[in-house]
């Protein structure tokens, strides 16, 4: 992941009502948790959220039948990336992320705006890197954004850099 891309989780939005605990909180990896238990309950087509993303971003070279990837140009600053696991049979999703490269605004544009519509449209809450909930909405999002160790790096990146915890 680069630093100046900016990580959701999307989770369906019944799964967060049902029964929530913060995920990060509970991870006791040094990886991001898994979120397969939240999508059991989600019952909407599958097919019309990947169709979605194949009109706003191209599928990368390396996606396969069961992980779906899609990359942007990361020559013109369009860092932006997603990525579904679904199962077998192509009709459950077991996980769903997306980074948007916080270096252009068009990537919030091109990028960002249109997958949020995608998650309203098919009820699914996003989940940031602190374990905040929000709603598909950038006006919701907008805070975590500014909060994120991207937009901090890309402010002022050598306050960023001696910042770190030297280990």
């Amino acid at each position: 992941m680069a630093i100046w891309q900016y990580l959701l989780i999307v989770v369906p939005e019944k799964s967060i009502q049902n029964d929530y605990q913060c995920i990060f909180k509970n991870n006791k990896t040094k990886f991001l948790p898994q979120t397969k238990s939240f999508w059991k309950v989600y019952d909407k087509d599958v097919s019309s959220i990947i169709s979605g993303i194949d009109q706003i971003i191209k599928r990368a070279d390396w996606s396969s039948e069961t992980l779906l990837s899609w990359k942007g140009n990361t020559t013109n600053e369009e860092d932006n990336d997603c990525s579904i696991s679904i199962n077998k049979d192509k009709t459950r999703i077991k996980e769903f992320q997306f980074r948007v490269d916080l270096r252009k605004e068009s990537n919030l544009i091109n990028f960002l705006i249109p997958i949020l519509k995608i998650c309203e449209m098919n009820k699914l809450v996003l989940i940031d890197l602190k374990g905040e909930i929000h709603k598909p909405k950038i006006e919701d999002i907008i805070t975590s954004i500014k909060a994120s160790n991207a937009t901090a790096f890309l402010n002022d990146p050598i306050a960023f850099l001696k910042g770190l915890p030297s280990s």
